[in-house]
């Protein structure tokens, strides 16, 4: 009886010992992994920081301003571009808009699909906007 449990404590004992071995080298092979992705956060940290001053950099106003002013040709709106809700035209109503050089021109007959509500002007052409483009713009 003696020696039964003499083997039964060593074959324990072996067992435990093999479970902390497995658990020692998990516990080390997660350590290594934790430390890998803190050094992975810091660099992804740095290099959000860095984009983030790029970008504060890229939108500058200045630096905007002289970008449309070069590529976009915008005018000023004038006082006539702006109309109150009433006078937003019908669907299937002609829609007359003023031309930039004095006048008024027959655009076209506000279909079903896009309504003429407002025009831009740039320095060369009238263009009508419709509601689609408006509610983009806005926001």
């Amino acid at each position: 009886m003696l020696r039964f449990i003499t083997i039964f404590v060593m074959i324990m004992l072996c067992g435990v010992s093999a479970g902390l071995y497995h658990v020692k080298y998990s516990v080390d092979h997660m350590e290594r992994e934790g430390e890998t992705l803190k050094s992975t956060i810091a660099q992804e940290k740095e290099s959000i920081r860095i984009l983030q001053a790029e970008w504060s950099t890229l939108n500058r106003p200045s630096r905007l301003q002289k970008l449309s002013e070069r590529y976009l040709d915008l005018v000023p709106v004038q006082v006539s571009q702006i109309v109150d809700f009433e006078a937003i035209p019908v669907r299937g109503q002609e829609v007359e808009v003023p031309h930039p050089e004095g006048g008024a021109q027959s655009v076209a007959k506000a279909s079903m699909e896009e309504p003429i509500t407002a025009q831009t002007t740039r320095k060369d052409k009238v263009f009508a906007i419709s509601p689609a483009a408006a509610r983009m713009e806005r926001r």
